[in-house]
């Protein structure tokens, strides 16, 4: 007989799962990759010009450029990177007044020799100068330019390209990098598409956004009260007026900011990060969300803090096991001793344990009010043993957790809760650790190798930004994977015909996407997954057969989602030793080529 630490994350699974990887930022490009990817020559130039010429929509986009503060030398590369674009149906407002003189002769010139350089002049701050910019004329969209940055040539060109895609598009946003003072490019930001928690974490859709002047209008342009982060207050105000398939993200650089003097990339100040917390609490009341906003754990970013229901739903915990007693007894022992929710029990669903310690074991939980243990009496599949588990359990939410799973802070279950019990929420999956304390899961990407989490070995204070961001993912991990138990029956609970082992969370989680709900990764819901650190792996005989007839399974029923992972930039590696890092493949091609 197999023993239980084989069931679930044995096999070659864990060639995929446990890639532990040194994860840290993109600092630089490959000078090849950017001409491999960027138009650099004339056929490059005419294929863009042909197709700008077949564009059935030719969208008039009004480019706002604040000026207070901003030198003569800013003012003069963000006009000439306006200048340049490819596209040409463009209007440039020079917005608001500067005392500087060499700036002010600067933008006289211009406005005397190109027609489509105008200004605008007012009192007060930069929104209401903004505003005043956009009072006149009518145009398309918006896009606001900051002094010093740059707009890559193609820039307005392929947001018409997705404008012509996608009728109607709210929101257009695109990757971006940085330039230092000797024009350099680094630190690129290879983005997600659209990520409704993470934009609710951080202004993750960046610098180059065109929003569509109809909702601009609607939602009252420009306020002043949030003058260092204009861009992501209105980005939560147009995001309100329509729905999530309007917004679209291209996932090329077409946007250059400058560096800080320092040759850091810029990032938000302590009175940006501040302002948009109070953005955000705005938009969290318009919407209806009772929710309260905090500085995430480093300070850098935004944690939204959702409260349960007044009456908190029943949590139905379920722990398959065979045998394995001492994981097993860590694993509810810790959920006992670390769980402030409320409302929840233990289901313990026993795979024909033969051990005299086991039974000894759930002989004394027999009379502990929350903690129950059914026998499955049937050949190990995983999926069977959880949905045997959940078609006799009554709570509200369903919680699928691995027998080698051990709670560290009072709050992981109401963390989880807080998510799951929002309607647009499908699935909620925590923070991972190895017993060394490094990451083992922090979400599922697809397509890379079949399916990957997102792990690193760096140490807490090395770690990237997104392992403290809630957001949304393809998949998480069904060692700790909560969900409503409606919506577990609703899509048929796991795959135990298909998928007795492996990858039956990443099924799941995709059913649910499929039905148009979320799937939500919380940094702040914190466990040990103990075993897989150790584990083994069988890479010949009927293990091996059983992945293999999974990962082909998995692959054939969902071949778009495998190709294809919203959540993970196309440009970035889809193999599993080098995730996060910038591909070499070149698979995503533009349009001109």
């Amino acid at each position: 007989m197999r023993a239980f630490r084989l069931w679930r994350d044995e096999g070659l699974l864990y060639i995929y799962r446990r890639a532990v990887l040194r994860q840290r930022r993109i600092h630089s490009y490959d000078p090849d990759w950017i001409k491999a990817y960027e138009p650099s020559t004339p056929a490059h130039l005419q294929r863009i010009e042909a197709r700008i010429a077949a564009f059935a929509q030719r969208p008039l986009f009004t480019i706002v450029l604040p000026r207070r503060n901003a030198s003569a030398e800013e003012l003069r590369q963000s006009v000439q990177s306006v200048q340049a674009q490819l596209y040409g149906r463009w209007e440039l407002c020079i917005a608001g007044d500067n005392p500087d003189a060499e700036a002010g002769s600067f933008v006289e010139s211009l406005t005397a020799t190109e027609a489509r350089i105008r200004t605008a002049h007012a009192a007060g701050g930069t929104a209401t100068a903004l505003n005043q910019a956009l009072a006149a004329g009518h145009r398309d969209y918006v896009v606001l330019l900051r002094p010093g940055d740059r707009l890559a040539p193609h820039a307005l060109y392929l947001i018409g390209e997705e404008i012509n895609a996608c009728a109607g598009a709210a929101i257009v946003y695109s990757d971006e990098d940085t330039t230092d003072a000797d024009g350099r490019r680094r630190d690129p930001q290879f983005k997600s598409d659209w990520n409704p928690d993470l934009l609710l974490s951080r202004n993750y859709v960046g610098s180059l956004v065109a929003w569509r002047d109809d909702l601009v209008r609607q939602a009252g342009s420009f306020r002043d009260a949030f003058d260092t982060c204009l861009d992501y207050d209105l980005t939560l105000r147009v995001v309100e007026r329509r729905n999530t398939a309007a917004i679209r993200h291209i996932p090329w650089v077409l946007y250059h900011a400058r560096s800080s003097p320092t040759g850091d990339s810029r990032g938000p100040d302590a009175a940006t990060l501040e302002q948009e917390r109070g953005a955000l609490r705005e938009h969290l009341a318009r919407v209806g969300i009772p929710a309260t906003v905090e500085a995430s754990r480093s300070g850098r970013f935004h944690r939204v803090r959702r409260p349960f229901p007044a009456t908190a739903p029943r949590v139905s915990l379920i722990i398959p096991t065979r045998d394995r007693v001492r994981l097993l007894r860590a694993a509810v022992d810790s959920i006992l001793t670390h769980t402030d929710y409320p409302n929840y029990e233990i289901v313990i669903i026993d795979n024909q344990s033969v051990e005299a310690e086991t039974a000894e074991y759930f002989a004394s939980l027999a009379a502990h009010p929350r903690v129950r243990v059914l026998e499955y009496d049937f050949p190990f599949n995983y999926s069977a043993l959880n949905n045997f588990g959940a078609a006799r359990c009554e709570g509200e939410l369903l919680g699928f957790v691995n027998n080698d799973i051990e709670a560290i802070h009072d709050d992981w279950l109401t963390e989880m809760v807080s998510h799951a019990t929002r309607p647009e929420v499908g699935a909620v999956g925590p923070m991972l650790y190895f017993p060394d304390g490094t990451v083992q899961s922090a979400g599922i990407l697809v397509g890379v190798g079949v399916a990957s989490d997102c792990a690193t070995s760096l140490p807490a204070a090395e770690r990237p930004p997104r392992y403290e961001l809630i957001q949304n993912y393809s998949a998480v991990t069904g060692a700790c994977l909560l969900t409503r138990a409606a919506l577990f029956r609703e899509v048929g609970g796991f795959n135990e015909a298909d998928l007795s082992v492996a990858y039956n969370d990443v099924d799941y989680c995709l059913k649910l996407r499929e039905r148009g709900y979320l799937v939500t990764w919380t940094p702040y819901a914190e466990l040990v997954h103990h075993e897989s650190a150790s584990r083994g792996s069988d890479k010949r005989g009927k293990q091996a057969t059983r992945l293999r007839h999974e990962q082909r399974y998995l692959a054939r029923w969902w071949p778009h989602a495998l190709q294809h992972d919203p959540y993970y930039n196309p440009h970035l590696s889809r193999a599993t030793d080098s995730i996060f890092a910038l591909s070499r493949d070149r698979e995503c091609r533009p349009p001109w080529f």
